[in-house]
Order: structure tokens, then C-alpha cells, then sequence
């Protein structure tokens, strides 16, 4: 169990700049942070976790609806609620916070500062336990050997051989279909008619169980237990439970652990995975999101049947298909824009209709040793298109530009300032009256100052839109025929886009 108080101190949560609004903060004890959007959450639960929600199953929800909802959370052990507003909700809703206090349950307000991902502060919280787990002085010294094992990456093969000594029997790893995935290759003493077991469990339940084929006493069943730990840590470097077999996914998971630190160890590794890399050769890393109806393992799937003249080591990371990229040196950018555009399109036939494929590149680089960075930075690009509100296809990093820049350049208080600054009475206007001024600014913007093109796009007459255009200079006090003013205005757009992650063609 970790303290809230100090989960409330990681960079993703320091970044979303919670306001706690009821609760003992110092009193509240953090098993997992989980996120989820679903009203009957309550009997997913198992205790102690943080949940985290943008109140999009809260929307619409009767007074008596969402007090249930709070008594559910209480009931199933939850023992914190993160709100993030600015998606679904614009407030918290007073009945749900009312009855947080009268449950005790401590309520926070998320998204002041600015809006980042749940996966962020689930990985965050996932850091946080194992560094503490890996301290030294930490646990006795049984369970510091396994988990030494997978800080030095020595793979599950070797973990599961020291639990075997440590145990003194045959140790195996089995899915949750009770099929054997590893076992240790040491000889022990096998004891098929008596086993201990425990639970390997990762952010989203149990993945797998450990099986020591041991008569259970106080012993193997601590030994169980401070293994299952280590395992489910070596688990969570890959893809599925039996990732590990992947040469591809162990480099990809290698390079984001930082566990090559050379740049002849990692040329070493991409030519054992198949991708030979000379002096020079431009290297750049993609990330492939699908949309929520398709799991990465499938993506994944996906991309190795579909890679064609795309030349990638390709693995998961999170709910990413992440990869390297090895490009031909001084290509020409339009070329590669129509490979990646056929990859998407062989990837898109391959998963279906349902799917949803959005490729990002980043800025190719000859340096090896920042790939691991970058592989980050593909997953950035991804996270940033969809919350942009743009369909799937490809994104280079220029693509980005602006939005990059506003959202990792600026402070987020100034950004936010800026944009109440520019657009401010726009917005508490079209909040208060139900209006459609922001709508109209950005739709005259997006067409390029035209005035059919706009009137058409929102459906309304030409001289209605006179009507809102000259609203939008005298409510802010600029001429939208300025080249200055416009500029602030469509940065203001984009910096109001990422700060609620909500289509200015939709908000309202």
C-alpha cells in the first residue's frame, strides 16, 4: 500500500494539478490506480484503489443515480474518486460530491492544469511500487534475488530457476487457461500431486498463476508469494504472458527500461531482430493506436502481416504498438508519407472495419542511443493526434508542431491564462447562452477566412454568419481580418483542444 499523499506527488498527478475536495488525504492508503468510464464499477473493484474517471458514465445521471454510484465505490473498498473535468463534465455534480463526504471517501478535481492521459498516472503509480519494492533493505533477502533478476532483464527462464532453488521443487508459470507457459529447467524434486500456487496479478487482474510443485507450508508459501511479485514484474515488460519469447518485444522492452546503454549493444540488438543498420542510417521510432475495440496483441498481429516496405522492429508497450524504423538516408519525406499511408491501409484491412489505425513518426535521427527517448516521443505523438480530435492515417512529427510546442514548452498555468486571454468571453459565452460563437471562430479559421465554406459547413445562411462573426471582434476586442489577431486565436484553439481534449466543432 502506498500513500495518497505521495502518489498525489508524481509527475502525472503533479501535471493534472488535483484539488482534493473532500477526504483525509493523509489518511488514505492507495492499493492500484485503476481508470475506468463504466456507472456499475463497484463490483469490479477488489480495495484500496484510486479510480480515476472523466465522468463520462456520470453524464446525464439522476441525484439518487449518482449517489448510488459514490455507495458502490465505498462498498467495493475504492477508497479514493479522481474526477478530471473539462471532457464530460464541467463541475463536479453536487449530489456526488455530497455524498463523498458524507462517505468519507476522498473526492479530487483533476485537469486545472492540464490534461494527461490516465495511462500516464497508472504507470506512474506502477513505477512508484516497483521502486520501492526494488529498495534496498526492502523485503528479506529471497525476494531482492528475484526481483534483481528483472532489474538485470536475466529474462522469466531464470527467474522461475531461482524460485526452484529457493523453493526446492519444480517451479511453472501457467496461463489463466491452465495451459504451462515456462518452467524452471534446474532438477528438483517434482511433486505432481501437491502444489502451491499464487495469483500473478498486473494492473488489470491476474494474468497468470505461479505453480510450485510443493506441498504448501509457511515457507513455499512465502516463497510463493514474494515470487509471484517478481513475476508478475518480469510480465509487465511484455506484451502478453508469454511475450517474452519475442525478440522484437524483449528489444522493445529493453530499450524503454533503459537496459542497453551502448550504442554498439543496441545496432547489436536491432540486427539480431532483422534490422541491419549501417553508420548514418536514419533511425526513427512509430507508434500504431487502433482505437479502444482492438487489443495491442492484435495490432501487433496486424503490423507483422502488414509491414511490407516499412522496415520496424515492432513490440507493445502499454496500449501501444510501438517500433523502430530504420529510413533510407536522404529520402524523400512524400514517399515516405505514401508507405505509411499503405501500411495503415494494409493494417486497417487486416483488423477490420472496427479499427480505427493511426500511425505517428518521429523526426528520424542517425543516433542510436536516443532511441529509447524516442520511443516515448511515438507514443506522445499518438496520445496527442487522438486528443486532437484528428481521424486515424499517419502523423509525422511536423504534423504536430504547434501542438508539441504547447504542450510540453509552456507552463500550464501561463498556456491556460493565454487561452482565457484569447478566447475566455468566446467560451463563457457559448457556456452561459448555449451559443456557437466558439464553433463559428474555429470553422472560419479551418476554412481559411471563407465565408461559404463556412456558412455551408455549419449549415446556416451567410448573413447569419456576418451576424456571429462581428459578435466573436466585439466580445474580444479584435479584427479578425489581422493577421496577429488570427494567430492568437487559432494557438488559442489548439491550447483549449489539449487542455480539454473536447472538438471546438462539438463543444457546446
Amino acid at each position: 500500500m502506498v500513500p495518497l499523499a505521495d502518489v498525489l506527488r508524481l509527475p502525472s498527478f503533479l501535471a493534472a494539478a488535483p484539488e482534493v475536495r473532500c477526504g483525509a488525504v493523509a489518511a488514505t492508503q492507495v492499493r492500484w490506480v485503476h481508470s475506468s468510464e463504466v456507472y456499475e464499477m463497484g463490483g469490479l473493484l477488489e480495495g484500496g484503489e484510486l479510480l480515476l474517471t472523466t465522468g463520462l458514465g456520470l453524464h446525464g445521471r439522476s441525484d439518487a443515480q449518482l449517489a448510488a454510484y459514490v455507495d458502490g465505490l465505498v462498498a467495493a473498498g475504492c477508497v479514493a474518486l479522481g474526477l478530471e473535468l473539462g471532457r464530460s463534465l464541467l463541475d463536479v455534480p453536487e449530489p456526488l460530491e455530497r455524498r463523498a463526504r458524507e462517505r468519507d471517501l476522498v473526492l479530487l478535481v483533476l485537469g486545472a492544469g492540464s490534461v494527461v492521459p490516465f495511462e500516464r498516472h497508472v504507470e506512474d503509480f506502477h513505477e512508484l511500487v516497483v521502486r520501492r519494492r526494488t529498495a534496498p533493505g526492502g523485503g528479506d533477502a529471497v525476494a531482492r534475488r528475484f526481483v534483481d533478476l528483472v532489474v538485470r532483464a536475466a529474462g522469466l527462464p531464470a527467474l522461475l530457476d531461482e524460485v526452484a532453488r529457493a523453493a526446492g521443487c519444480q517451479v511453472e508459470l501457467h496461463d489463466l487457461a491452465g495451459r504451462l507457459v515456462e518452467r524452471s529447467r534446474i532438477r528438483t524434486v517434482a511433486a505432481p500431486d501437491a502444489t502451491t500456487t499464487a495469483p500473478v496479478t498486473g494492473a488489470r487482474g491476474v494474468r497468470a498463476v505461479l505453480v510450485l510443485r510443493t506441498a504448501e507450508d509457511e515457507r513455499c508459501r512465502r516463497t510463493a508469494d514474494e515470487a509471484a511479485v517478481a513475476v508478475a514484474l518480469e510480465l509487465g515488460r511484455h506484451a502478453d504472458v508469454g511475450g517474452h519469447a519475442s525478440v522484437e518485444q524483449a528489444l522493445v522492452s529493453d530499450l524503454h527500461a533503459g537496459a542497453l546503454v551502448s550504442t554498439a549493444e543496441v545496432l547489436g540488438r536491432l540486427g539480431h531482430a532483422g534490422l541491419r543498420v549501417a553508420p548514418g542510417d536514419p533511425l526513427a521510432t512509430l507508434a500504431l493506436d487502433a482505437g479502444p475495440a482492438v487489443a495491442p496483441t492484435d495490432l501487433l498481429a496486424a503490423l507483422h502481416a502488414g509491414a511490407g516496405a516499412v522496415a520496424v522492429v515492432p513490440g507493445v508497450l502499454g496500449t501501444h504498438v510501438v517500433g523502430v524504423v530504420r529510413l533510407a538516408p536522404g529520402g524523400d519525406t512524400s514517399v515516405l508519407r505514401r508507405r505509411l499511408d499503405e501500411l495503415v491501409a494494409r493494417v486497417s484491412a487486416h483488423l477490420g472495419p472496427a479499427a480505427d489505425v493511426l500511425v505517428a513518426l518521429t523526426t528520424p535521427d542517425p543516433d542510436p542511443s536516443t532511441l529509447a527517448a524516442r520511443l516515448e516521443d511515438a507514443r506522445d505523438l499518438v496520445r496527442l493526434a487522438r486528443r486532437h480530435g484528428g481521424p486515424g492515417g499517419v502523423v509525422l512529427a511536423r504534423d504536430l508542431g504547434v501542438q508539441r510546442l504547447l504542450a510540453g514548452a509552456t507552463e500550464a498555468q501561463a498556456l491556460s491564462d493565454f487561452v482565457v486571454e484569447q478566447i475566455g468571453p468566446l467560451v463563457d459565452a457559448d457556456r452561459a447562452h448555449g451559443g456557437a460563437l466558439l464553433r463559428t471562430l474555429d470553422a472560419y479559421l479551418g476554412h481559411g477566412l471563407s465565408k461559404a465554406a463556412t456558412a455551408g459547413s455549419l449549415g446556416i445562411r451567410r448573413q447569419s454568419l456576418y451576424g456571429r462573426l462581428e459578435r466573436i471582434e466585439r466580445l474580444l476586442g479584435v479584427r479578425l481580418d489581422d493577421p496577429g489577431h488570427r494567430a492568437g486565436l487559432a494557438l488559442a484553439l489548439t491550447a483549449w483542444r489539449l487542455r480539454t481534449g473536447l472538438d471546438p466543432q462539438a463543444a457546446f
